[in-house]
């Protein structure tokens, strides 16, 4: 099967509202879908989002929340806080967002080169072109590091996927691929998986109509679930 070993990312980021609860209840969802993995994001530098804060207790709780689910996770960081804090918590693998404010804060990125226990970078592409996609790649070329193609609309129209673009970023920089989908199909995953890709990281959320701004482009737990069992059919 061309799909048994791709590596399954459920981005809650802030679907969670700022809820505890909510968090681990989109933690449970998202291993019953069978992914391999959650995100989540972390930041104390946008005031507009400060509703989405939770504090390092509840962090580590929802970390320890996780490892007794047996479900892999990681959260991307936005400052310079953020980034000391996960290092602390031995995170393995760090995610640079399709972010002006990341991207674009070479002190940032060299503070995630540093970090202790980084064993993969995952570099989402959405906002760089091909010359800037290789700039960061100096930042991390001494580990493994993967590039994510994704197209910065929430939602996203199937339309505008451009999937052809996962075969480029394999051939050009010769690394590992991956798609990062905004979409709410749940069968353009495996399509850029029959074109390289080996992780797909897809939001995920309990409510589509809920109140915040990703869950219009996220997958309900049935529909997440069906996009997984597409995927490992191949």
């Amino acid at each position: 099967m061309i799909a048994d070993n791709v590596f399954i990312v459920a981005e809650i980021g802030v679907n969670h509202g700022g809820n505890i609860i909510q968090a681990k209840r989109l933690v449970r969802a998202a291993k019953l879908a069978g992914a391999n993995s959650v995100k989540f994001q972390l930041f104390s530098c946008f005031k507009h989002l400060k509703k989405y804060e939770f504090k390092k207790e509840q962090w580590m709780g929802l970390f320890a929340h996780c490892r007794l689910n047996k479900i892999d996770h990681f959260v991307t960081p936005f400052d310079r806080d953020a980034v000391r804090f996960l290092d602390r918590q031995g995170q393995t693998i760090w995610k640079i967002p399709s972010n002006s404010s990341v991207v674009n804060n070479p002190q940032l990125l060299e503070q995630i080169a540093k970090t202790k226990n980084r064993l993969l970078t995952i570099i989402s592409t959405g906002i760089s072109d091909d010359e800037e996609i290789q700039r960061l790649l100096g930042f991390f070329s001494d580990k493994k590091v993967v590039l994510l193609h994704c197209v910065s609309k929430y939602p996203c129209p199937i339309k505008e996927l451009n999937l052809e673009r996962v075969k480029h970023l394999k051939e050009k920089f010769n690394l590992p691929v991956g798609f990062s989908d905004h979409s709410i199909s749940i069968t353009a995953p495996l399509e850029a998986v029959k074109m390289g890709s080996q992780i797909i990281e897809k939001h995920g959320t309990l409510n589509r109509n809920a109140d915040g701004p990703d869950h219009s482009s996220s997958l309900e737990p049935h529909q997440f679930k069906a996009m997984v069992e597409y995927i490992r059919r191949g």
